[in-house]
C-alpha cells in the first residue's frame, strides 16, 4: 500500500472516490493475475469483482460516515468523525461536501481547478488540477498534505492497491449492514490489516471499510460506513466547480489554519 493512509499523517478530507480503470486494447482480453498465495480464492474473486464493478461507474453518488481514531500518549483513543456527501463523474470530477451543520473541509475538483474549503474559518485554497482522478488524489495529500483515508479504494484499479502488501485473506462470513445483506471479507498485510463489507447480488457495492494500521502504537483504525449508493445521478457539471462563500477567505495553506 504504497499509496495508502500508512505512509501519510490521516486528516480526514473524504472517505472515498473512485476512478475508472484503463483496460488497454478491445481486442486484447484483459487477464486477472492469480490470487497470491494465503488468499482464499472466492474471498479475491469478490474482491475484484468488487473494483471492476466500481471502475465501471461513469458516476456515481454516496453518503459517508468515516471515523479515524487517533491513539494519544497516554494510550486513550479518541475518534474523530466527518459525514459527508460524495459525488463523482468520471473522468475527472470529483465533490466532497461535509453534511449537515458539521464542520471541516470540503473538496471541489472539475479537472481544472482542485479547491479545498475550510467551513470552520470560510477560508479556501485552489490549486491547478490533475488531468484525472487518480492524479487530483496524488495531489490532495502530496500538496495539501491530507489523508483520503479510504484511498485503497480511490484508484483506478482499486483491486492492486488493496492487494499490494496483503499476505492473506478470507471470507468472515455473510452479515447484514443497515439491512443490506453483504459479505465480509478480512485481509492481513505487512503493515495494515482490512476489512471490507460487499453487497451481495450484481451490484457488488462497498457497504463498510475498516483499516487497521499496525506500524503504529495501539493499532488505530479508520472506519467508513457508505449507505444510499446512486449509481446514475444526473450532473450539470456545475456541481464540481468551487463558488466562494460570502466573505470566504482565500489562504495560501487552508490545512494549516483549519483545525477540523
Amino acid at each position: 500500500m504504497k499509496r495508502s493512509r500508512v505512509v501519510i499523517a490521516a486528516v480526514p478530507v473524504f472517505a472515498l472516490a473512485f476512478a475508472a480503470v484503463i483496460l488497454g486494447g478491445a481486442d486484447r482480453p484483459v487477464v486477472a493475475a492469480p490470487a497470491k498465495k494465503g488468499v482464499d480464492p472466492e474471498a479475491d474473486k469478490l474482491l475484484r469483482q468488487m473494483s471492476d464493478y466500481l471502475s465501471g461507474l461513469k458516476s456515481f453518488t454516496v453518503q459517508n460516515f468515516a471515523v479515524d481514531e487517533m491513539a494519544l500518549k497516554t494510550g486513550e483513543k479518541i475518534q474523530a468523525t466527518s459525514d459527508s456527501e460524495i459525488a463523482v463523474q468520471r473522468p475527472n470530477h470529483i465533490r466532497n461536501t461535509q453534511r449537515g451543520a458539521g464542520e471541516g473541509l470540503s473538496l471541489w475538483y472539475d479537472g481544472k481547478k482542485m479547491t479545498i474549503a475550510c467551513k470552520e474559518n470560510n477560508s479556501y485554497e485552489s490549486v491547478d488540477a490533475p488531468a484525472d482522478i487518480d492524479g487530483a488524489i496524488d495531489k490532495v495529500r502530496k500538496h495539501f498534505k491530507v489523508d483520503a483515508p479510504g484511498a485503497d479504494l480511490l484508484y483506478s484499479n482499486p483491486y492492486e492497491i488493496l492487494m499490494e502488501q496483503v499476505k492473506s485473506g478470507r471470507i468472515i462470513g455473510p452479515e447484514t449492514i443497515q439491512g443490506v445483506p453483504a459479505k465480509h471479507l478480512a485481509f492481513q498485510g505487512e503493515v495494515v490489516d482490512f476489512q471490507i463489507w460487499i453487497q451481495d447480488g450484481k451490484a457488488p457495492l462497498p457497504l463498510r471499510f475498516v483499516i487497521t494500521t499496525k506500524n503504529v502504537k495501539a493499532n488505530p483504525q479508520f472506519s467508513v460506513q457508505l449507505s444510499n449508493w446512486n449509481t446514475n445521478p444526473i450532473f450539470t457539471g456545475q456541481e464540481f466547480t468551487f463558488q466562494p462563500p460570502a466573505g470566504g477567505k482565500a489562504v495560501p495553506s487552508v490545512t494549516s489554519t483549519c483545525t477540523r
